[in-house]
């Protein structure tokens, strides 16, 4: 069984059961819930021809996708955390499509009329459970709650801001025997790079279970496969290991679904400023004169990881904090279908599954933060040879930009207040005009040079 098709049809059911529709409240509802679903209708067919080149486009199979998910509780197939939750979204949002346009195609999620489909749906609820829950406990509480989960998802499940207050606490008390469903959920945007529409997915979580230094140790590229594997399939060196500014060198593999492997050469940066070692990061970009040791079908793929500790400055100490983000282009996809792809995939939300999981129980040959740090040579001593920070264009034009509009405001200000006091002269006008003149015509050079100070990734300008 492959989970993440299942769960991709799904969520190809809400695409399916609004595709054909001109009802307003079941496009709202569903925006609510998904946004941009009734403005990008069609994205399953879409995925599933570029899945499946030639094969025609099917309509999903509910009933067959949810009886499906339900074996995987008899096998070691079990969904992962991240999985659980995309799961229970798209079956909480389908619940609450039927009961705004019961005519949509969706069976009845609360009723019992069609016996089939009630066990079938038992079944994949019973697949939320906790790990550890046994077969037939996890069957019965998800039979015993079933028609009453569903009914209260349907009528409190009006928009993707209720999943953790409703839906999620719902899930803990009635499916999970009070444990709750940590997994983060998946935001994402579509936005222009370099002339290409990519999905921007952004994902923040934290731990009480790890440090920082446990996140560090097993944060390297390198270590990906063994962190992940479900995921990522190779974590292969590039010759040279390191290039002139410091930013290391990786080929990764990855599967998104069965049959669907990507290629695709990174460089990456790990850094920390020894002046703050309670936080550290590891940034990523798509490393393109090496596209050729790839297969070509991503164009952009760029991101990072920042850790914190969560108490005090201490980066031992248990608790931490962990934001993700990551902008991808696939080729011949079209972008809300990525979006979807990338987010039910687990680009975005198995961020959580594989850090925090690997970081508990680390593989036991991983590679060092700084990993490596000379050319064909791994240093365990993350002290010894620092990687040079290498040089941001776009933050030093960020940050040049804004001190000049912030004095620029601030004269104008100054000489707004003389002017409601009545005491502004032509001299203080004469005087505002060279300043603001002046900055504006030195701010080029404040760029020059600010851009060719190294400064470590992302440390300016990374939000925007």
């Amino acid at each position: 069984m492959d989970p993440v098709r299942h769960i991709l049809a799904v969520f190809g059911a809400i695409d399916h059961a609004i595709k054909d529709s001109d009802d307003p409240n079941l496009l709202a509802a569903a925006d609510a819930l998904l946004p941009g679903a009734s403005a990008n209708k069609g994205w399953y067919a879409s995925l599933q021809g570029a899945l499946n080149p030639g094969a025609a486009a099917q309509e999903p199979d509910l009933l067959g996708v949810l009886q499906n998910i339900a074996k995987s509780t008899k096998t070691k197939n079990s969904l992962t955390q991240s999985q659980k939750v995309r799961l229970l979204y798209g079956l909480s949002a389908l619940a609450r499509l039927q009961s705004v346009a019961p005519g949509c195609g969706v069976p009845s999620f609360a009723g019992t009329d069609d016996a089939k489909f009630a066990e079938a749906l038992q079944g994949a609820l019973a697949a939320i459970a906790p790990q550890d829950t046994k077969r037939k406990a996890a069957y019965d509480a998800a039979g015993a709650s079933r028609q009453e989960f569903f009914t209260s998802v349907a009528d409190t499940f009006t928009t993707w801001h209720d999943f953790d207050d409703s839906v999620r606490t719902l899930a803990a008390s009635t499916l999970r025997a009070g444990k709750p469903l940590d997994a983060p959920l998946c935001r994402t945007a579509i936005i222009d790079v370099d002339g290409r529409q990519c999905v921007l997915v952004d994902t923040e979580f934290t731990s009480e279970d790890v440090s920082l230094e446990d996140l560090k140790s097993i944060v390297n590229p390198f270590n990906w496969d063994e962190d992940y594997g479900e995921f990522f399939e190779d974590m292969q060196e590039q010759t040279p290991h390191i290039l002139p500014d410091g930013w290391r060198r990786v080929l990764e593999k990855v599967r998104l679904v069965e049959g669907f492997d990507l290629t695709t050469p990174l460089k990456y940066f790990p850094y920390q400023d020894k002046a703050r070692p309670f936080e550290a990061s590891l940034e990523y970009d798509l490393d393109e004169p090496a596209l050729a040791t790839g297969d070509r079908r991503v164009l952009v793929d760029r991101g990072y990881i920042r850790m914190t500790a969560l108490h005090g400055h201490d980066p031992h100490r248990k608790g931490v904090s962990v934001k993700t983000r990551k902008i991808v282009h696939i080729k011949d996809i079209p972008p809300w279908a990525q979006a979807r792809l990338v987010c039910l995939c687990g680009y975005g939300t198995s961020s959580a599954d594989f850090l925090l999981k690997a970081a508990a129980d680390p593989p036991r040959d991983r590679h060092p933060f700084l990993f490596p740090e000379k050319e064909s040579q791994a240093d365990n001593d993350p002290t010894k040879n620092p990687s040079p920070a290498p040089i941001h264009y776009v933050p030093a034009a960020v940050e040049a930009w804004t001190e000049v509009v912030q004095d620029v405001t601030n004269s104008y200000l100054d000489l707004t207040e003389k002017w409601l006091s009545g005491g502004l002269s032509f001299s203080d006008v004469a005087d505002h005009c060279r300043r603001v003149s002046g900055d504006l015509g030195s701010a080029p050079w404040n760029y020059l040079q600010d851009m060719m100070t190294p400064r470590s990734p992302g440390r300016a300008g990374d939000e925007k």
